[in-house]
């Protein structure tokens, strides 16, 4: 058995092992270059990059930051046994020298925290606890974890088939609360759920999600900025690089400018 990183990545085929088959990978604003950069880390430390490439359902019933819970369902429904499975988004980026994180795992629901916008993630887990758990907070900040970057096995199976049962009984009221609360999809609500299913989290080190990038001066978006254009510093702050959260800036240097030239400078 081997591990498995297990990215959903809908509408486009690659030269990767898909749910619907083998194909080509198009152009498709950066994420290419994270999908890349995942199959050489998973080919150095003999992996397999699995790539949902289909829908379930509708996005109108439920969005693909839901649907990618059904992971290990799918993959077993696709005959691909697993050891562990990482489950990451798509506009990511590894490092080549990243280490083994399935080595840190204890074989524990496994995730690096949170550590983007605290206002953002405060405002998330109290609008979340009161509209569904009739609580203020159902966790503290300090344990909010990544939804992009986590780490499972079998013994998760049973969990995320109630996470999945919970969602589809309160479908309706989920839908609503993206935009009542504006924060975003699944992750506010999974964050919960681990908490009231009583579900350990093993707290991976936050250079295995090093994100919001903007916000901690990483990216050189700007003449005025007064660091160099370069990327030392991105690349001294740790293995796996998330783009999000990158705003209009006066160089036009989007998630997929960013991620193409990170990309070229680590692998080639």
């Amino acid at each position: 058995m081997k591990n498995i990183v297990f990215i959903p990545f809908i509408n486009r085929t690659s030269s990767y092992t898909t749910i619907s088959g083998i194909g080509k990978l198009g152009r498709t604003d950066g994420y290419e270059y994270g999908i890349d950069s995942w199959k050489n880390w998973c080919k150095k430390h003999d992996c397999e990059l699995v790539i949902m490439d289909q829908l379930l359902m509708p996005e109108s019933e439920m969005l693909i930051t839901w649907q990618r819970w059904y992971v290990l369902d799918i993959l077993e429904h696709n005959n691909i046994d697993y050891d562990q499975v990482l489950v990451v988004d798509a506009d990511s980026i590894v490092h080549p020298d990243c280490p083994n994180f399935f080595n840190l795992t204890d074989r524990k629901f496994s995730s690096p925290l949170t550590d983007g916008d605290y206002e953002w993630v405060c405002r998330a887990i109290n609008g979340y606890s009161k509209m569904f758990f009739d609580k203020e907070y159902c966790l503290p900040s300090y344990e909010f974890f990544m939804t992009g970057f986590v780490i499972i096995n079998k013994t998760h199976k049973e969990f995320l088939t109630k996470v999945m049962n919970w969602y589809l009984e309160n479908k309706d009221a989920v839908k609503q609360s993206y935009d009542i609360l504006l924060t975003g999809s699944d992750i506010a609500l999974m964050n919960c759920l681990r908490k009231e299913f009583d579900i350990e989290l093993n707290i991976l080190p936050r250079e295995y999600g090093v994100m919001d990038l903007h916000r901690k001066n990483l990216l050189y978006v700007s003449k005025h900025c007064w660091w160099k254009d370069d990327l030392t510093n991105l690349y001294n702050s740790g293995w796996v690089y998330q783009f999000n959260a990158i705003p209009q800036n006066e160089l036009g240097r989007t998630r997929a400018y960013f991620m193409q030239r990170i990309y070229n400078d680590l692998y080639k």
